[in-house]
């Protein structure tokens, strides 16, 4: 027995008439006539009495019918809800990421959700991404960025982009390695990168590996003289005239500093670290939160696209993930 049997058990009931409810249900009487006799076969009973006038359901049916028209309702109900769900989305999505990430991403998303869909409870959180693999675990996070794969097993990871990571420095530190010709310097190859004073990030961080595994597979040498373990101190750093940096481009998008700050892509070769949006794997994704995660996708290939955040796209189909 399936839905479409007690669809047309409830028709047949209510039309008083297999031919009628045939006509109502549009299709061949005969086909609805075997749909009936199936049932009354699969439960050993006659559902309906025939009479000169039509059917009428016996005691057997009359109950059946009861619960067939419970379970429709049930079931119109839950159709219901989930085209409610689709149109008007609510519940909490929490989306983890590096102070970066937010830089250039709170804006767009927080306007994009709250302008299409009011009821759903934003929540962008910055945090050591590090961590995210156990907030997805414990679930007070339903979505995280990352620069790496490495988690628990139970961590979904998918390649989102490669961003490019840039040169920050100050007029005077330009000056002092290219003299005059500094207000013409419009790249800065990763061999010069040595003719500089850098602060950098501490080693424990992804940032500072990235860089690292550039600095080990060009065989260069850096004069490194302060390590730091937040981007906020190494623009400051670098703006001071103390020395220069090397941080993601998101770091510098919304820079309170921007307009005295001079910001460099790395070329020769050029720069660029991974980040995976990921959530807990068998955790289920309500509708609200694949709307997020599917917005994201486009906000961060519509920046890239536009050149707003320099980068490579990898070119997700979100409505496959």
């Amino acid at each position: 027995m399936d839905i479409r049997g007690l669809r047309s058990l409830v028709a047949v009931a209510a039309a008083g008439s297999i031919s009628r409810a045939a006509e109502q249900l549009h299709i061949a009487q005969p086909a609805l006539s075997f749909q009936i006799k199936k049932m009354e076969q699969e439960l050993g009973v006659a559902l309906f009495e025939r009479t000169r006038k039509g059917v009428v359901p016996t005691v057997a049916g009359s109950r059946l019918l009861g619960h067939g028209i419970a379970i429709l309702n049930h079931l119109d109900l839950a159709f219901q809800e989930v085209r409610d769900a689709v149109n008007e989305p609510s519940g909490r999505v929490a989306l983890g990421m590096s102070q970066s990430m937010a830089s250039i991403l709170t804006v767009p998303l927080a306007r994009e959700v709250v302008n299409r869909w009011p009821k759903i409870q934003f929540q962008l959180i910055e945090m050591n991404t590090g961590h995210i693999p156990e907030y997805l675990a414990k679930g007070d996070i339903d979505l995280g960025l990352t620069f790496g794969k490495e988690g628990n097993a139970g961590t979904q990871f998918t390649h989102l982009l490669d961003e490019d990571l840039v040169f920050v420095t100050s007029p005077d530190q330009m000056q002092s390695v290219f003299g005059r010709r500094a207000d013409a310097v419009t790249e800065l190859r990763f061999s010069d990168l040595a003719r500089f004073r850098l602060a950098l990030p501490t080693s424990v961080t992804n940032l500072r590996q990235r860089i690292d595994e550039f600095i080990r597979a060009q065989k260069v040498s850096l004069n490194i003289v302060v390590e730091l373990n937040t981007i906020t101190q190494l623009i400051d750093v670098a703006l001071a005239g103390v020395a220069s940096t090397i941080i993601p481009h998101a770091s510098v998008y919304s820079d309170r500093h921007q307009q005295t700050s001079i910001v460099l892509p790395i070329v020769a070769p050029r720069m660029r670290r991974s980040v995976y949006m990921c959530r807990h794997a068998s955790a289920p994704v309500s509708i609200a939160v694949s709307l997020v995660r599917d917005l994201l996708i486009k906000e961060v290939n519509s920046m890239i696209s536009s050149g707003a955040w320099p980068g490579a796209f990898k070119g997700i189909d979100a409505a496959s993930q």
